[in-house]
């Protein structure tokens, strides 16, 4: 059933849906009944009698997809959880379909190992929580990780998609093939448009609050140099400089300049992308362990230590039992790589006292050690 093109489902239709969590605007269920582009699990995001939302602005999202080449259409789906048909119930649009978070971006993070959405909150901890966990994280993987996020930004913008509210409870990432995915999606800001108020998570909120607009490129970038800094502190709250910095002065400077109170003053994606790859093929220092942790309780919109997953965003796959196919984008499969091993550095060493032998080992030596630092570098960079 379609009403201007755009794809529409009666909630009858979903069959039993089994609640996979809540927040402070809906339910997220699991259906089996549909399946997003004949090839994807569905969940269906149900909007509260209170919330307070937009539907023809959610409608245009819906439409969006379809509007869209299919290259562009193909890589939204691939990396974003967005709206791909409305669910109506008595005539009145009560949410939406999406599809579930993929397996590559859901990781055993969760307590004795239980299998969750790689929220990037995990990522803003100090090395022994990361030990803990089993999450390997070198600062080279913290650089192809933060070009992966900007890369996706930058192009959601040249979309003219605006994330608004960016913070690590609703981006999920893939670290053996840096990548991430988006959701909440409906929060997003659409060619000028909200299906939603815009809120912004706490501790990730642009400075001068009522003076400053909240969803623009400029707000996108700020949050992304906070995300940035805090990723290489391992830190949740911080604004510290000096361990990004550290590991580029370039990048120390796009930092300063993202969290600058004048918002024309801030880098774009772009200028972030072109920094963010030349310094991986700089040296690269582990980041030092953060200062403190967020303790603050969890809720639907906030960071908290342990993190644990947003309620109302935080649903997995389960085996594909649907039958109708929803959405126009065609489906594309993504496997994940495995990590390379890092190379294991040749040993040599002085046999002979003799002042000619010692001479000759030393050059050995030196031009030897230029060769192992090479290999060691295009191991670690790829």
């Amino acid at each position: 059933m379609t009403s201007q093109g755009v794809p529409e489902v009666p909630r009858a239709r979903l069959g039993p849906l089994r609640r996979a969590g809540d927040g402070g605007q809906g339910i997220v269920y699991f259906t089996d009944r549909v399946k997003i582009n004949v090839s994807w699990e569905a969940a269906y995001k149900e909007y509260l009698p209170t919330t307070s939302f937009n539907p023809y602005v959610l409608r245009q999202m819906v439409a969006f997809v379809p509007e869209l080449d299919a290259d562009s259409g193909r890589w939204l789906c691939e990396n974003t959880a967005w709206p791909a048909a409305l669910v109506v119930d008595g005539g009145q649009v009560t949410g939406f379909l999406m599809r579930r978070i993929p397996e590559r971006f859901r990781m055993p993070w969760g307590e004795n190992g239980a299998d969750v959405p790689a929220a990037l909150q995990y990522l803003l901890n100090p090395q022994t929580y990361l030990n803990r966990k089993g999450i390997h994280l070198d600062g080279r993987a913290r650089l192809r990780l933060l070009e992966a996020i900007a890369d996706v930004m930058a192009r959601l913008h040249s979309l003219n998609v605006i994330v608004g509210d960016l913070s690590p409870n609703n981006l999920l990432v893939d670290l053996s093939n840096p990548g991430c995915f988006f959701i909440d999606c409906d929060a997003m800001r659409l060619r000028g448009q909200d299906v939603l108020d815009q809120v912004e998570t706490p501790e990730w909120s642009i400075p001068g609050r009522g003076r400053e607009p909240t969803a623009t490129a400029a707000a996108d970038s700020y949050k992304f140099g906070l995300l940035a800094i805090r990723l290489f502190a391992q830190d949740q709250m911080g604004q510290d400089v000096s361990a990004l910095a550290g590991v580029s002065n370039d990048l120390g400077v796009l930092a300063r300049r993202s969290l600058d109170d004048n918002s024309t003053s801030r880098p774009s994606m772009g200028d972030w992308l072109s920094v963010l790859r030349t310094a991986q093929f700089g040296r690269v220092q582990q980041a030092p362990p953060a200062r403190r942790v967020i303790t603050s309780p969890w809720s639907s919109r906030r960071v908290a230590v342990p993190p644990q997953p947003a309620a109302a965003t935080a649903y997995a796959s389960t085996a594909p039992r649907a039958t109708t196919p929803v959405g126009n984008t065609p489906p594309h499969q993504t496997v994940a790589p495995k990590p390379t091993a890092a190379a294991r550095s040749p040993q040599a060493s002085v046999e002979h006292p003799v002042l000619t032998a010692v001479v000759t080992w030393m050059v050995l030596l030196l031009a030897l050690g230029c060769a192992v630092s090479v290999v060691a570098f295009v191991v670690n960079l790829f």
